[in-house]
């Protein structure tokens, strides 16, 4: 269950790097933020804080 834990919070914080890249780029590039990718990243910070924060029986 340990390994679970850290798996995903391994990989949410991925996901939201990602997504706050490409936020990054498109408003570097082409001079507008594209708000689906925003969420995304909000969603998977948030589910990392979560998968971090939560206490094994």
């Amino acid at each position: 269950m340990k390994i679970l834990k850290w798996f995903l919070f391994v990989i949410f914080s991925i996901l939201s790097l990602i997504s706050i890249v490409v936020v990054y780029l498109m408003y570097n590039n082409l001079s507008f933020i594209d708000y689906p990718y925003v969420v995304s990243a909000i969603v998977f910070a948030f589910l990392a804080l979560i998968a971090y924060r939560y206490k094994l029986k």
